[in-house]
Order: C-alpha cells, then structure tokens, then sequence
C-alpha cells in the first residue's frame, strides 16, 4: 500500500459548498459550514419530511435548501461539495463535478481538519461499533477524557466546537469509521487506526469486493510512522494488505501468542505491549461471541498503547454493557430453549461468526435484503452446528440456491413464521437465533426494528419462557 501525500488546505470563508444528505450528518455539517462563513446549499433527493423544524432552523441561519432532486447545476456551481456518508460517489451529478474539477470530501475529512483531539479510529466489516464503544469505556475509565462518535452515533462535525464559546478539555476522540466514510478522505491520519476484519459486504454499493477493501485501507492512506495500526493478525486479508502501510503494527490474536501484542490463550486476553503483561477473563463480561473476543482484544490493544491497562481495564470490560441486537440473549424456556438476537450481523461474515459461538442445535434465520455477496463461506459452519434454516425475506430464493443440501431449510417469509415453526421443532437445548446475513429493508426500516419484531415475536410464543 502506497501512502497518499496529503492535499492542501480549506479555503472556506465566503466558498459556495453544497452539502449532499439531509440526515443527522449533512444537517450539522450545513450548520457547521455557516458558522464558518460559507455560501450553504443542503441537496437531498427526498424532501425531509418530518425534519421541518431542522430545516426552518437552518433557513433562519442562511443555509439554502434544494430538496427532492439533485440538480446538476448547483454541483457544478460549487468551490466545494462536502458529503454524508449515506452518498455514493458514483452518483452521477458528483461524478460529472469532479470531472469539471469541483472538489469533493466527506464530513469526516471536514470535521477532522478542525479537530485537535487525537483520533481513534475504529474500521472493520463487523465490530466496529461494540469496539469503539468498549474502547471509550476503557478510557474513561483510566481517567482519559473522551468523546466517543462518527458512526457509532454523533457525527465528528458535531465534535468541532463553535466559534467564541468555551470549550472543555478533550484527550481523545474515538470513532467508528465505515467504508463509507472512508471514499472522500484527503488528510484524514487518526492516531491510532484499527481494523478488526475485512469479509465481503456492501457488494450493492461497491462495484467490486475489491473497491471495498481499498476503501477499507482508506484508513492507513495518510497515517505517518508515528501512528499506530491495531490489526487482526488472524485475518490473512487484513495482514497481507496492510504491509506496506506507514505507521507502527501492532496486533491480536485468538489462535496465536502475538509477542508485543494482544493474544487470546483460551481462557484468558494477555497483553505484552509496550513490555507490560497484563490479563483479562473475557468470560466476566457480557459480550458473547468468539467475535467478542476479537473486540475485546482490539480495544486492550488500543487503550494499552495508550497507557491504559490494569484494574481499570479489567473492570471497563467487566461493567461495559453491549449495544441491543449483537448477539443478544433473548429468553431461555422452562424446556431449556434460548433464543438470541444478533439482527446487527447483516452480512454473511458476521453471520458466521454468529452462528460459530454456538456448539450446535441451531435454528438460525437468515434471510432480508442480499447484499451482493456469496452464502457459501456459511456451509461448513452450517453443517456442523445447525439443524434447520428458516428464510425470509427477499434474499430468500437467493439462498436457498446456494445452501440447498447443506441442512433442511423451510421458507418462513417473515419472523413471526419462523418463530412459530421453529418452536414447533425444537428441542431441549436448542437455539434459535436470528442471524439474518442479510440488511432489512425490505420488511424493516433497519436491523433494530427487525431486531425488536423477533423479541416481541419470541415474547408472543413462549410467554413462560424465563429471562437469563
């Protein structure tokens, strides 16, 4: 990987930008932009509805509105176009400004040319959220003061104080990064970068798998070798990729002892960075999952080179309650049925690693929108551990022409049906678990909505279930 020279600065006070998407990030970012002096037109191909208040607010401070198109017109008119993640380059009216020469970012360059707090960057397929939120907790919890956003919730636009007003002291900012973020950077270098995995995802945004790894890589592109890259040292793509990056390796491990580094012995995370030797019980947390461990250890390897470890961390990890939908216990039934909800796996590898935390006796339902991605790295795990498949969804047809023969399937349409057809067929000491492998919306507005029809669902048919 050939790191990137870094472009020249932003030159905003009185430039023409338009900013693309009208959700949480492009109104901030419109806000933000007016408070520094630009000429804001806010662009969306809907017209906002139920974000009328918002929009008179940003009216009254001088923002411009083009709603319910995209006007090419207005792209190519401008000193600068400042994206929402949610915005696809390849978009047509983009790809004919940068053509004409119009420059083009995303918020997160935006923000991070104005923030002075050191960035921790957290990117991977999955995980990303659980280890950017267990990393501030971590933290905190040594005493750091931290800002915990980007895509995990508060856009870091939002992170940039305003003018003339006081300002509390920050050490870090720590942020999710999604590939999404990542296609419009020019300079941004977090201080510590981590990428947990790369697995197939987003093939219906991306042309190829590869375009994603390279947004993927994104990440590295600016970072100086006084930076840090935390890597999954179990994830070959990851590893082989990341060789010739500029800043300093350090990595974890479930299967292998990493010396200088952050490695699972089975039993318990052991931690040499920096010539420390600190362990923790993974087993005292509330993070299920053998993915869970590959958080957990990526968040002690970012916090220990930050000087954190010890006590502190221990019980960080101990006290560190998981976000709903990733693996969640749902029920156990007084016959010994439990039920889990991991609806944020909308993707075949975070499926997996789903369904590979269980030893067996799984109903799993998959199944929602497909995404573009091929089923089969699924099958051995399949075989192995699960008794029946219940699809929904449109991606339905989709899998069971490629999962065909590897375990009984029945095509339940929705998650009521395969509630209630699942629990006709288990047994005790079965679990059902919702690992869709697939986005949600086609029947949801998104992954917790889904996730919160399958706990209601499950509520519904086994009423004399007992929580755990």
């Amino acid at each position: 990987m050939i790191r990137k020279a870094k472009s020249d600065g932003l030159a905003l006070a009185g430039a023409k930008v338009v900013v693309v998407g009208g959700a949480r990030t492009g109104l901030s970012t419109a806000r933000f932009l007016i408070g520094q002096g630009c000429r804001v037109t806010l662009t969306d191909m809907s017209d906002l509805a139920g974000k009328e208040a918002q929009l008179s607010e940003l009216r009254a401070l001088g923002v411009v509105t083009d709603l319910g198109r995209h006007n090419p017109e207005l792209f190519l008119g401008a000193d600068l176009i400042v994206v929402s993640p949610g915005v696809p380059l390849y978009l047509e009216a983009l790809v004919e400004a940068k053509r004409k020469g119009v420059r083009i970012i995303g918020e997160v360059e935006l923000a991070a040319r104005f923030l002075t707090a050191p960035i921790i960057a957290v990117t991977g397929t999955n995980g990303k959220t659980t280890t950017t939120a267990l990393l501030g907790k971590i933290l905190d919890a040594c005493g750091k003061r931290v800002l915990v956003g980007g895509n995990i919730g508060t856009p870091l636009i939002e992170f940039v104080p305003e003018r003339g007003k006081a300002v509390s002291p920050v050490d870090y900012i720590v942020a999710e990064i999604s590939s999404f973020q990542l296609e419009a950077v020019e300079t941004f270098a977090p201080r510590v970068a981590l990428l947990l995995n790369i697995t197939p995802d987003h093939l219906d945004r991306y042309r190829s798998y590869e375009e994603y790894i390279a947004a993927k890589l994104e990440i590295f592109a600016y970072q100086t070798p006084k930076d840090i890259a935390v890597l999954n040292g179990d994830d070959e793509l990851v590893t082989s990729r990341t060789r010739g990056i500029a800043a300093e390796r350090i990595y974890f491990s479930r299967t292998h002892e990493v010396p200088g580094g952050v490695w699972y012995n089975g039993t318990d995370i052991v931690c040499t960075i920096g010539g420390t030797n600190a362990s923790y019980d993974p087993a005292r947390s509330r993070l299920s999952g053998v993915h869970n461990i590959e958080n957990i250890m990526a968040a002690v390897a970012g916090a220990a080179w930050l000087g954190c470890g010890g006590d502190a961390v221990a019980r960080a990890i101990r006290e560190f309650v998981p976000h709903a939908h990733r693996l969640q216990h749902v029920l156990t039934t007084s016959s010994g049925v439990s039920f889990y909800d991991d609806s944020k796996a909308t993707n075949v590898g975070a499926a997996l690693k789903s369904i590979e935390s269980f030893a067996g006796g799984l109903h799993v339902i998959l199944g929602g929108v497909d995404k573009g991605g091929s089923y089969a790295p699924m099958k051995e795990a399949l075989k192995k551990r699960v008794k029946v498949l219940y699809l929904i969804g449109e991606a339905s047809p989709i899998i069971e022409r490629e999962l065909s023969g590897i375990v009984p399937i029945v095509t339940a349409g929705t998650i009521g049906q395969a509630v209630q057809i699942a629990g006709k067929r288990v047994e005790p000491g079965d679990t059902v678990l919702l690992a869709p492998a697939c986005s949600s919306f086609d029947q949801y507005r998104n992954y917790q909505e889904r996730g919160d029809d399958f706990i209601q669902q499950v509520m519904k048919v086994f009423g004399d279930g007992k929580e755990q």
